[in-house]
Parts: C-alpha cells; structure tokens; sequence
C-alpha cells in the first residue's frame, strides 16, 4: 500500500520533471529562437553582401560611366579645336578673299577711264575719286577730295540750288538720274549723263552717295546727226518724189504733144523723148521707194524698164523674147541716169529695127562688175543687123550720139559688133569714181 507520504513524493517528483520537461522545452525553443535569429542574422548579412556587392557593381558601372563621359569630352574638345581650325582657317580665307575683292573692285574702279565713278559724305563731299573723275573733270584727288561736289556745276545751277535738289531726290527716291551741263577744272562745260545713288550701311545707316558720270557730248551731236540726215532722207525722197512726177508730167505733156503732129519722123522724136523722160522718172521713183538712197538697185530697175519698153512699143512678147541678166549691181544716181538713157536708147533702136513685121528674135542685156572698178554692159539682139557699110560713129542719129556722149560722160569705152545681129559692148565706170580720182 502506497502511503500518502509515498504518493505525495511522487506527485512532487511529477511535478518537477514536468517543470523540468518544460524548462527543456523552453531552453529548445530559445535555441530554436538563436537559430532563426541566427539565421535572420546570416541572411541580413548575406543581404547586405549582395547589396554591398551591388553598390560594388553599381559603382563601377558609374565609373565606367565616367570614363566613357570623360572620352567623349576628350573627343569633343578634339573634334572642337579642329572646327575651331577649320573656322579659323576659313575665316582667314574669307577674310583673304574679300581683300582680293576689294582690291579687284578697287582696280576696276581706278580703271574705268571714260566713267567719272567716285563717292560723296551725306553733305556732298566728295570722298574718293576715280582715274576716269580726273580724265573727265580735271581735277586729281588731292584737288577736289574733301570739296562739294557743287564744284562741278553750271553757276546758275549752284544759284538754283541743283545740286542739293538732287541728293535730295536720291535719298529719297534711292537714285537720281539726269542729263545736262557740267564743269571742268578749266571751266569748259560738257553734255553728261549723271546718275547719283543713295548709300546705306547693313543697319540701314545713311552713309553717302555713289555718284557716276559719263561725258555724252558725241553721243548727243551723233544723234543730232542722225536725226539731221534722217531728215535730209526724207526730203531727199520728197525730191525725188516730185522729180519723178514733174518727170511724168513732161512725158504725158509729150504725149499730149504727139496727137497733134501729123508727120511721122516727128511723131518718133516726141516719142522717143518720152521714153527718154520716163527712164529717167523711173530712176526716181526707184531711189523715192527704196531704203538706200545713195545707190541704186539696177538689176530691178532694168526689168521695169524694159517692160515699160515693151509697152511703149508695142512689141509681140511671143515674137521677141527678153533675156537680162545682171548680176547685184547698185549705182548711184549719177551713173544710173545715164547707164539708164543708154539702155533705153539701145533696146528702143532693137525693137524698131532688128525685127520686121512678122519676125522672130531675141534681145539679151547683161550687165556684171569687171577689173578695176569697171562695169561691162552688153546690149545684144540677133535682128537684122545694121546696114553693110555703115559706120556708127559718124552716124547723125541722136540716139547712136547719146549714147556715144553718155558713155564718154562715165569715162567709159563702146564696142560694136555686127557678125551676127547686133552687139553693144560698153565698159564704164561710176561717175562718183571717177570725180574723186579727177579730185
């Protein structure tokens, strides 16, 4: 039997192992508390290791950074100082090019001689002066340099204030152009054509005035010339317009005259003088319509005038036929007259001589430039021919000595063939020709 001492022992003894089992129990879970802190420990050292390792990392990357910084400085500062070079270089350059420039416009300013080109200050005065200013105006740089421009001016165009009138119309209206009287040093006055430019900084500032002049004396007595012989022109026209018409007149008073006379031998005079009066009317109206009046288109008008012939003689242009040739011939008045009368008078005789009633033929003219300044003009018919025996330079025909005359008149020469029809050969020169060797 377990007595009450015995059962309290054990109970006591129960007790302190449990207690003990618990204090156990304890002692494992604050070990179990060491360790996870343990562990919590390791790990927040491990951690930072890692973020010590990534600061690590992390610098070396800025470092890295830094480095690549520092070289693109380094590349940049190089690449600098060698656009700086380059700049620097061509501003040398630009700055060479513009003196070239310069020097060339300075050149080409000195050497302009027949323009006055030279500058003025806002007042007038001038400030540089051009080889082409002395020239025209006289004066040299050291005379006229730091002087008004007014110098240059007619006394009473200085009274009227011109001078200033115009720089005032330049600074207002950019440029100023006029034409009139202007002085030299010596104090003869020319013709000039002026014009006067307003001059501007890039900021707009007024600095003066660029001023050219040009002596244009000839140009104006040219062109008076021109104008003079112009009119001369015209009324050398209006000569030769009332020549021909007075011409005319006299060749329908001739016809006129004609249908009063009765006797043939007669009536051949009066027309034969107007085929004479219009050869020469025909001269006129040729030089009042052409564009040269000192010379004469001959070839033009030896086909108007053989058809007028053609006309006035009422020739059968089946029967006889009209070569021409002529090559480009122009005369002057006083040798076209007279080459004229003579053709006129050759062809005249060709259609009233060289073929009868009913005969056939053929007229030729031919008129070319030979050796020395000679022309060769050649009248050939193959008619009938003249008479056996008879001598044309005793013949009393007024036809045959006009032509003779007409030709000594052009220091010329007549041949006459007969072999085969009838030939004219006449050698002649122009008249103004010959007067100006006889000068």
């Amino acid at each position: 039997m377990i007595t009450s001492s015995e059962r309290s022992g054990d109970e006591q003894a129960g007790v302190s192992a449990e207690q003990a089992f618990k204090a156990t129990l304890n002692i494992l879970e604050d070990i179990q508390d060491e360790r996870t802190a343990a562990a919590q420990s390791t790990q927040a050292v491990l951690n930072i290791l890692e973020d010590f390792d990534e600061e690590k990392n992390s610098s070396h990357d800025v470092n890295l950074a830094v480095l690549n910084i520092l070289e693109d400085l380094a590349e940049e500062q190089t690449l600098t100082k060698s656009l700086n070079a380059q700049l620097e270089q061509r501003v040398l350059e630009r700055t060479s090019e513009l003196a070239q420039s310069e020097q060339r416009f300075r050149l080409l300013i000195e050497g302009v001689t027949d323009h006055a080109i030279f500058m003025l200050d806002p007042l007038g005065t001038v400030v540089t002066w051009n080889a082409g200013a002395q020239r025209l105006k006289g004066y040299t740089a050291a005379e006229i340099v730091g002087h008004s421009f007014a110098c240059f001016y007619p006394e009473e165009d200085q009274a009227a204030d011109k001078p200033a009138i115009e720089l005032s119309n330049a600074l207002r209206d950019g440029s100023y152009e006029d034409e009139g009287n202007r002085v030299r040093q010596d104090g003869s006055q020319f013709v000039a054509n002026v014009v006067i430019t307003a001059v501007y900084d890039e900021t707009g500032r007024h600095l003066g005035f660029a001023k050219i002049t040009r002596d244009i004396t000839e140009r104006l007595a040219a062109e008076t010339q021109r104008l003079e012989a112009l009119r001369r022109e015209v009324l050398l026209k209006e000569i030769h317009h009332r020549v021909k018409n007075n011409l005319q007149v006299i060749s329908s008073l001739l016809f006129l005259q004609s249908s009063f006379v009765k006797d043939g031998a007669t009536l051949e005079i009066l027309r034969e003088s107007q085929t004479r009066v219009k050869s020469i009317a025909l001269i006129h109206e040729k030089l009042y319509r052409s564009t040269d009046l000192a010379q004469l288109d001959f070839g033009e008008y030896v086909r108007d005038l053989i058809a007028d012939l053609f006309r006035t003689y009422s020739v059968n242009q089946e029967a006889v036929t009209l070569r021409t040739t002529i090559e480009d011939v122009f005369l002057q008045i006083d040798t076209a007259i007279p080459c004229g009368l003579i053709i006129n008078e050759l062809i005249s005789n060709a259609f009233k001589h060289a073929f009868p009633a009913g005969t056939r033929g053929c007229v030729e003219i031919q008129l070319k430039p030979v050796e020395n300044g000679e022309f060769l003009l050649t009248v050939r018919d193959d008619g009938v021919g003249l008479p056996a025996g008879f001598d044309w330079k005793k013949a009393k025909s007024f036809g045959l000595q006009l032509v003779t005359d007409l030709t000594s008149q052009m220091d010329g020469t007549v041949e006459l063939n007969t072999d085969c029809g009838t030939l004219f050969e006449i050698r002649f020169r122009d008249i103004s020709q010959v007067e100006g060797e006889a000068l």
